[in-house]
């Protein structure tokens, strides 16, 4: 395991491998390069008890998840795992090294949703499929060996859809969550003066025709008042740096206490470096600690 990132870096890129561009290549040849430089950092997984790939019934068609489950016995408290990845690339191969050593850590069984990519699908496609698989998944209980209510993990572009369902699911009065685990949250939105990459991930998300200024697929432009309870992370040298501490005040200022971790020296999508970062494993451990502290038998 690597002590920095940089060390991390600097031995990855002697593979040659780098992250896809959907600004300069065809969407699909992006994702193909994308889950080339994701199936780069998996690294040896670790062994789990068992994992199920199940279909759940959407709106706009079947959504396919993956439930891993950690080495113990169940009934288990449970964990929606949201991925990033800008919205567009990924899918259930794609963090498998986060799902497997978080479901080990936290002793929950971790589901992972392949939620429908944007630009072919736009805000709301993703929080609703997402609020699907939670129906689905407090149906089956007794099926998939579960018990209590979720715990909702995103990063990235996936915490944003978190904090929206959560959101979503408040305004319904639904009491369906047991917390937010949000690492490096993108809530803020469209932002003129952002990269040309960060415009091009918020203005396929939000939808062509739509506003970009006010919408209601940004969380920081709606309200955080009776949400779960939160728990988020973001490196010191990542951008949405600002997103996340804006997130943290008005989560303060609407009254609740979310516990906000910045990470020296750690980049944008530290997750996807569990492997072989031993920071990047570190803050995950922190978050299984918190989960496990928060768990509640129903």
């Amino acid at each position: 395991m690597f002590k920095t990132f940089k060390e991390a870096q600097d031995h990855h890129k002697r593979l040659g491998i780098d992250p896809g561009d959907p600004l300069s290549t065809s969407i699909e040849e992006a994702r193909a390069q994308q889950d080339r430089y994701f199936n780069s950092l998996l690294g040896e997984l670790p062994e789990v008890s068992k994992v199920l790939d199940e279909t759940v019934s959407s709106a706009q068609g079947p959504v396919s998840i993956r439930l891993t489950y950690p080495k113990s016995k169940g009934p288990f408290n449970y964990i929606l795992f949201i991925r990033g990845a800008g919205w567009w690339a990924g899918g259930l191969d794609s963090h498998t090294q986060t799902t497997a050593s978080l479901a080990n850590r936290s002793g929950c069984v971790v589901c992972a949703v392949d939620y429908y990519k944007t630009p072919e699908y736009a805000y709301p496609t993703q929080v609703e499929q997402v609020i699907d698989v939670l129906k689905f998944l407090a149906s089956r209980h007794a099926q998939f060996e579960l018990k209590g209510m979720p715990f909702l993990f995103g990063e990235s572009a996936g915490s944003t859809i978190a904090l929206s369902v959560a959101q979503r699911l408040r305004d319904q009065q639904q009491d369906a969550l047991e917390g937010l685990i949000l690492f490096y949250c993108n809530a803020g939105g469209f932002k003129p003066t952002a990269r040309k990459y960060s415009q091009w991930v918020w203005e396929q998300y939000i939808g062509p025709g739509q506003p970009l200024d006010q919408n209601e697929a940004v969380p920081l432009q709606g309200s955080l008042e009776g949400l779960p309870r939160v728990w988020m992370a973001v490196g010191e040298d990542d951008p949405l740096i600002v997103d996340t501490q804006k997130l943290n005040d008005q989560l303060i200022q609407s009254g609740a206490k979310p516990i906000l971790s910045i990470l020296p020296e750690l980049p944008h999508g530290f997750l996807m470096w569990t492997a072989t970062l031993e920071p990047a494993l570190n803050a995950l451990e922190r978050a299984a600690e918190w989960i496990k502290a928060g768990m509640k038998s129903p």
